[in-house]
C-alpha cells in the first residue's frame, strides 16, 4: 500500500462516519495539498494548528506530508474529536512518530493559552469569525491558511477587517485551489 492510498484510508473513515461529503477522497487530498504548498519554507518543528479539525481536512493531510512540523487537531465536538483520534492512530501505523494532538476544545478558550506559527482553516465560517479565533493565535510572524471559495479574488477579507487588525492577505492560488495567506 502507498503512502496516499494510506491516506485515503485515514480520510475514508471520516467519510464512513459522514463527516466528510460523498466527494472524491483523491480531490479532496489535492485541494488539502495546497495547504502544504502555502506552508512553504515553514520550519522543521513548526507548531501547526488545524481549528475546526472536523474529518482531517487539511491537517491530517499536513502531518502526513510534513512530518517534520507538529499538528494540532482542535474540534468543539467530542464525536469528531474521538474520530480524528482513530484516524491519528491510523496514520502512525505507516508512518510512526508523527507528532500529532487532538483537541477537544473550542479554538477560542485557547487564546493567551498557546500560540502557533500556523494555523489554517478550511470551512470554519466568515473571515470575521476565522480572524477573530484564530489571529490571537498567532505568533509574531506567524501565518494563518484559510480556504477561499473558487474564483475567489480576496475581497472577502475586508479592509476594516484587516486594518482593525493590523494584518494582511495574499492570495496563493494554485490548480487545486487558493487559500489566503493572512500575516499580521
Amino acid at each position: 500500500m502507498t503512502m496516499d492510498e494510506h491516506l485515503l484510508g485515514v480520510l475514508q473513515l471520516a467519510q464512513d462516519a459522514g463527516v466528510i461529503g460523498n466527494t472524491d477522497l483523491s480531490e479532496e487530498i489535492t485541494r488539502a495539498r495546497v495547504f502544504v504548498a502555502a506552508l512553504g519554507a515553514c520550519p522543521s518543528n513548526a507548531a501547526v494548528l488545524d481549528i475546526g479539525s472536523g474529518g482531517g481536512l487539511p491537517g491530517l493531510v499536513i502531518a502526513h506530508d510534513r512530518p517534520d512540523v507538529h499538528v494540532t487537531l482542535i474540534d468543539r465536538r467530542e464525536k469528531r474529536t474521538d474520530l480524528l483520534q482513530r484516524q491519528v492512530t491510523r496514520l502512525r501505523r505507516h508512518q510512526p512518530g508523527l507528532s500529532i494532538d487532538v483537541m477537544c476544545a473550542d479554538v477560542r478558550n485557547l487564546q493567551g493559552e498557546r500560540t502557533f506559527d500556523v494555523i489554517t482553516a478550511r470551512s470554519f465560517g466568515s473571515p470575521e469569525v476565522v480572524v477573530e479565533s484564530a489571529l490571537p493565535l498567532l505568533t509574531s510572524n506567524g501565518r494563518l491558511l484559510v480556504s477561499e471559495p473558487p474564483h475567489s479574488d480576496g475581497t472577502r477579507w475586508r479592509e476594516v477587517l484587516l486594518s482593525e487588525t493590523s494584518a494582511s492577505v495574499e492570495l496563493f492560488p494554485q490548480d487545486a485551489g487558493t487559500v489566503a495567506v493572512i500575516t499580521r
